[in-house]
């Protein structure tokens, strides 16, 4: 064997051996974000449910949406009394539908070209409430910045669907 097959097979080793390095890590990295992701939902749902007995409500839908801060936002809906709760970890909203201005999904691009600050604010009738989903600077085109934008504009598509969006009134039918 040449000296140029000696090195070669030698920088292959140590190709896998830090790809296989890599892999176990990455697995132990997606094991930890998954029960922190769980842990932070499970403990905004135990507020809300006190919340919901003290109250006497009944969330029939929940959405869960984590910001780059691994901070949680929960996001639950009461169809028969017509309210919104918000859950997070140090306050929690109950809006009732009809009270529900707007909600606009934003962020600030930086002169780089990377997007900061990407918030969802919703505005009642009482008070506008800000909800931080992205603090940290983002590459407009990495995938995690554009998952906490579709994550924005979900949580505005649900708000506007369930509480601004009013049904048409019925036609009343004319007698012949």
């Amino acid at each position: 064997m040449n000296l140029l097959q000696s090195v070669i097979l030698v920088a292959l080793v140590l190709l896998t051996l830090f790809n296989l390095y890599a892999l176990t890590i990455g697995r132990k990295k997606k094991k930890q974000a998954v029960a922190l992701y769980q842990k932070t939902l499970a403990d905004l749902e135990v507020k809300t449910f006190a919340e919901m007995k003290k109250r006497q409500l009944f969330f029939s839908e929940k959405h869960g949406y984590i910001n780059d801060l691994n901070e949680g936002i929960l996001l639950t809906f009461d169809h028969e009394k017509k309210k919104m709760g918000i859950t997070l970890k140090d306050a929690f909203y109950l809006i009732p539908f009809s009270e529900v201005v707007s909600c606009t999904a934003s962020h600030t691009t930086l002169d780089n070209g990377k997007w900061i600050d990407i918030i969802v604010q919703l505005e009642t009738e009482k008070q506008v409430i800000t909800l931080l989903f992205g603090a940290k600077s983002w590459k407009s085109n990495s995938t995690l910045a554009n998952f906490i934008l579709s994550d924005t504009k979900e949580f505005c598509t649900l708000v506007t669907k369930y509480c601004i969006e009013k049904e048409e009134p019925e036609t009343t039918k004319r007698p012949d």
